[in-house]
């Protein structure tokens, strides 16, 4: 799909049917109807009749009742999908936009948590607010249907001609996932985020079945050792600064420890273990015996060589790596066996820093555990 497309809204006719019974007393019925060949969900949250949204609706199967307004006098809404059967959400907090399923509990971005009805998006709560105005003026005039057309919602998607007042379309983003622990379907700018869902970030994911198989696979086709070593070593990097800049964010720190998080690189392994061992009690080579650990460090100085020296040992590497096996100006090189090795160990020390950090920040165990029960059946 390509980038910032926008996808249209799911369309359908909303009609609310006015009565009066021979009381005087006034009521209304909602009543849905589509027949556009696309995916539709629905949700509902209740609103103010002033068209503030104020909770979510967890409307159930068929005979089970809703779950009551949390203040009297408030209208339920009914929100359907796009047409792809998703939901586009803003973050109240860092105004971020991105797609997923209907109730997300966290933002992707900031990480931000809050109940699915506050994460509606702009064009969302702007329907919500002419629907309550709809059924005010409805609920005011005389008995019959009113009628909320959405298939003209859905029609004006890429027309020229002037939108609706309550036009409601959402999105695509850049980066479409599936969330490796609950399966949540996720559409957010960028590349790494928060699973909007469950809270998992999609970092260890990424790298253990993007980043390192393509490595592999480059391997395997007769690429140069060298640089697989270099690019294997550069991933890692970038994979520990994403982490780096979230303990950044969300962990009181001193001025000198974020720049340390969020300006330096982490190509030193003896360092990077320091910093996140002795400050987040998170141990990078966690599991691993002292020999891969040192063969890993060696791999990560060799990054140096290979990136900067052409493969050539100059005397910055002699000293911080401490490498007596090489000379100076020594062309060294590496086997398809060590560069695969170098990225065994990589998923391994991604791993222990992936599950470090949800120890400090654990995602949301409810759909995790039913994810994990679907995949016994």
């Amino acid at each position: 799909m390509t980038e910032f497309k926008e996808i249209a809204h799911s369309g359908g006719k909303i009609t609310f049917s006015i009565t009066t019974d021979i009381e005087g007393n006034r009521s209304y019925q909602i009543g849905i109807r589509t027949s556009r060949p696309v995916p539709m969900a629905m949700i509902a949250v209740y609103a103010l009749p002033q068209g503030v949204p104020v909770g979510s609706i967890n409307m159930g199967g068929i005979g089970t009742p809703w779950n009551p307004p949390p203040f009297p006098g408030c209208y339920p809404v009914m929100i359907q999908s796009d047409s792809e059967g998703k939901f586009g959400h803003n973050c109240p907090s860092c105004d971020g936009y991105w797609r997923s399923g209907p109730w997300p509990n966290f933002c992707p971005y900031c990480a931000f948590r809050a109940e699915g009805y506050q994460f509606l998006s702009k064009a969302q709560l702007r329907f919500v607010r002419h629907y309550c105005d709809v059924l005010t003026q409805a609920n005011e005039g005389d008995d019959g249907d009113v009628v909320i057309d959405m298939d003209a919602v859905a029609d004006a998607v890429d027309q020229e001609r002037e939108k609706p007042a309550f036009y409601v379309s959402e999105q695509s983003q850049q980066c479409k996932y599936n969330c490796a622990a609950c399966e949540e379907f996720n559409d957010i700018l960028g590349r790494f985020g928060y699973c909007s869902l469950c809270g998992t970030r999609n970092d260890l994911a990424d790298f253990e079945v993007v980043t390192v198989p393509s490595i592999r696979e480059r391997l395997k086709a007769g690429a140069v050792p060298q640089d697989c070593v270099r690019d294997a070593v550069a991933s890692y990097d970038s994979f520990v600064a994403q982490y780096a800049k979230q303990f950044a964010t969300l962990v009181p720190l001193t001025d000198a420890r974020v720049n340390r998080l969020t300006r330096q690189r982490f190509h030193d392994l003896t360092d990077a273990r320091t910093i996140f061992k002795n400050w987040f009690d998170i141990d990078l080579c966690a599991g691993m015996q002292n020999a891969e650990c040192r063969d890993v460090e060696l791999m990560f100085h060799r990054r140096h060589v290979y990136e900067h020296n052409g493969g050539e040992v100059d005397q910055k590497y002699l000293d911080d790596s401490g490498d007596t096996t090489v000379k100076l100006k020594q062309a060294i090189r590496e086997s398809q066996e060590t560069a695969h090795a170098l990225l065994g160990s990589l998923i391994k020390m991604a791993k222990n820093l992936h599950k470090g950090f949800h120890v400090l920040f654990p995602p949301v165990e409810a759909p995790i555990h039913a994810f994990e029960e679907k995949k016994k059946l």
